[in-house]
């Protein structure tokens, strides 16, 4: 006796639901990032699917055009909630994405409450390329790698401006425990904070800023941060006043009395003229002044002075007769004073040369 047989439309394949008939499309350019994240292009109708399939929680748009509204609405329906964060990509010239900006999409990349979420510009490549090479900083990722990745969706329209902007960028996450997603990797370049200010002060340090220390607010301080920055936390405590210094005590009548006179004496000896010098020794300063006065005028009026003869100059100088003396020994007198030679030399004369040769 033979079984029987089932009917040939128990064979046939059970008939799918209409939704689940319709092929699995991915974005353009669509990866997985690391666990909980992804990134692709702009998706549209056909790519709903597959996004179904991927059970987001988030998606990240960073474009600065309104989200088309086709999404919008998938977005309600599958209870996906949007974050939009308008970047202008990193164009020349002088035209990079917001430092800050950054600092809040990697925060929001690094908490897992968000997670499945998916990152996506239009086409995928230039925007979403620069935030995913920011956050392989935060896993560690050498340069090299993270260019290579790079070029590998940006293909040969890879920009210098965004490998110049991820070789200068210096993270800085806000994390909240225990949300905090596996891969991340605090390394030296990377400053990890918990508190909204704790944020905007690790940004001014970074700018180069100083904040002015907020008002005390009723609210307990935020927890110390991880952060390896070397820079001193500061702490938002305004500075007591000092206390005014108390006057000195009053002197005593007495000494306060003294010191007033001595005050005056000391002005008054201020005010009045020097003292002219006493009279006697002005009339003996004038005097000497005079004196040598005149000594300076004889000496330049008298008439310059002879040299005195010298001994054979005298010697043969011409004689001269000598003036004879009154009175009787007239004729005696003039033959002694005669020399052998018969010249007559003056005893005057004599007497004048001996005085020169001294």
């Amino acid at each position: 006796m033979t079984a029987a047989l089932p009917a040939p439309s128990a064979l046939m394949p059970r008939q799918l639901p209409p939704a689940m008939q319709e092929p699995l499309v991915p974005s353009i350019n669509f990866a997985m990032v690391c666990p909980g994240v992804y990134r692709s292009g702009y998706p549209t109708r056909k790519n709903y699917r597959f996004l179904r399939a991927l059970r987001l929680r988030t998606i990240l748009y960073l474009c600065p055009e309104d989200y088309a509204e086709s999404n919008v609405k998938f977005c309600e329906e599958n209870g996906i909630r949007l974050l939009r964060f308008a970047t202008e990509g990193n164009k020349e010239p002088f035209m990079d994405i917001s430092e800050p900006l950054m600092h809040r999409i990697l925060s929001a990349l690094v908490d897992t409450r968000t997670h499945p979420i998916l990152i996506h510009c239009n086409k995928g490549k230039h925007r979403t390329g620069a935030v995913v090479a920011c956050l392989r900083l935060l896993q560690g990722w050498s340069l090299v790698s993270i260019f290579q990745e790079y070029r590998c969706f940006a293909g040969d329209k890879a920009r210098m401006g965004d490998q110049q902007y991820v070789e200068l960028y210096h993270p800085i996450v806000r994390v909240t425990p225990p949300y905090v997603a596996e891969w991340l990797c605090v390394t030296r370049e990377v400053t990890v904070v918990q508190s909204e200010q704790a944020l905007l002060e690790a940004e001014a340090r970074q700018l180069g800023w100083s904040l002015v220390a907020p008002p005390p607010s009723s609210s307990p301080p935020p927890p110390s941060s991880p952060s390896p920055s070397p820079s001193p936390k500061r702490q938002n405590k305004q500075p007591k006043p000092k206390p005014s210094p108390s006057p000195p005590p009053p002197p005593p009548p007495e000494e306060e009395r003294q010191r007033q006179q001595q005050q005056q004496q000391h002005q008054h000896q201020q005010q009045l003229p020097p003292l002219p010098p006493p009279p006697g020794k002005a009339a003996a300063h004038n005097s000497l002044r005079e004196a040598a006065a005149q000594h300076v005028n004889c000496e330049a009026a008298a008439p310059p002075t002879k040299p005195h003869a010298s001994p054979a100059a005298a010697g043969s100088a011409t004689p001269t007769a000598a003036p004879r003396r009154s009175g009787g020994h007239g004729e005696g007198g003039g033959e002694s004073g005669k020399t052998k030679d018969g010249g007559a030399t003056p005893r005057r004369e004599n007497g004048d040369s001996k005085k020169g040769q001294k």
